[in-house]
């Protein structure tokens, strides 16, 4: 693992256009993003390098983002990393809230993410904190 002076998003979709547009989005703010095109990618790059945000779609191949989350949650070896979580099903949205992580509604606005990455940064472990506290998006 490597010292990274910006925050670290990992963007977890199937949907290889969406990945590249947050990519594009979260990058202009100043955030250091990574991808992966399903759970068991973004699971190997988190023991690798774990990130600072995750922003996960609920509807993945092999597992759902939602039973992904929870695994990683479970495992106590790996740090918590906050999630946001992006569907088009409204119907998964409480099942989504229920690990306590934010859930956006597929179309959802580009402010509306960027602030819920903040947010979620803002919030994350004290552990997590210490090496971006003097950091702010876009510099």
């Amino acid at each position: 693992m490597h010292e990274n002076p910006r925050p670290v998003i990992l963007v977890v979709d199937d949907d290889a256009s969406l990945r590249e547009l947050l990519k594009l989005q979260l990058a202009a703010e100043g955030y250091d993003v990574r991808l992966a095109d399903d759970a068991i990618v973004a699971g190997r790059a988190l023991m690798q390098d774990p990130a600072d945000v995750m922003v996960v779609d609920v509807a993945l191949p092999y597992i759902d983002g939602i039973d992904f989350v929870a695994a990683l949650k479970a495992d106590m070896t790996l740090p918590e990393v906050p999630v946001v979580f992006i569907t088009g099903n409204a119907a998964v949205v409480d099942r989504a809230r229920a690990l306590r992580a934010p859930c956006l509604k597929k179309p959802f606005s580009v402010l509306q993410l960027l602030e819920t990455v903040r947010r979620e940064l803002a919030a994350r472990p004290p552990r997590r904190r210490a090496r971006l506290d003097s950091l702010s998006p876009g510099t």
